[in-house]
């Protein structure tokens, strides 16, 4: 029996852990990994978040130009170009909007300053759009370009363009 006992390979010593042992994560490894997946996941939220507040903040702003622009192409084409100004809310869609003009001479003969904002509240903070252009007042009929499109013949009508 000996030398049956001698041909049979005793199990050899595992190195770091005991005969027997099984493989497993320690409870500090586990701590660490869920750490580390908890920081990742806390991180990410907080990109998206701010990709959504920005993009609703692009959202406001590229509405709030647009309405800017109506309003000044209202002042350029449709009302009589006076000194002074005016304002009001916008309704529907854009009730959140509101809006101001002001329309001041300048220096030089028949030209006047034209200014246009927007604003609009988006969380805590008042956002504003402005816009500003010079407009020339002129007594008779108003042409644009090279003559060859006419906008109106009113007593003031206005033009971006000098008239040929």
């Amino acid at each position: 029996m000996r030398n049956r006992r001698s041909a049979r390979q005793l199990p050899a010593k595992r190195q770091g852990r005991p005969i027997g042992a099984r493989a497993a994560f320690t409870l500090l490894e586990t701590l660490l990994a869920v750490t580390i997946f908890s920081v990742a996941i806390v991180a990410l939220i907080e990109a998206i978040a701010s990709n959504t507040r920005m993009q609703a903040l692009l959202e406001s702003q590229s509405r709030a130009v647009a309405l800017a622009q109506n309003i000044m192409e209202e002042i350029e084409y449709v009302s009589n170009l006076q000194t002074g100004s005016d304002g009001g809310d916008f309704e529907g869609d854009d009730s959140g909007f509101s809006w101001a003009s002001e329309t001041a001479d300048t220096e030089i003969l028949n030209l006047c300053e034209v200014r246009v904002a927007v604003s609009w509240k988006q969380g805590d903070a008042q956002r504003d759009y402005q816009l500003a252009t010079y407009l020339r007042k002129t007594d008779s009929e108003t042409s644009v370009g090279l003559g060859t499109e006419t906008y109106g013949s009113s007593s003031n009508s206005t033009s971006y363009l000098p008239s040929y």
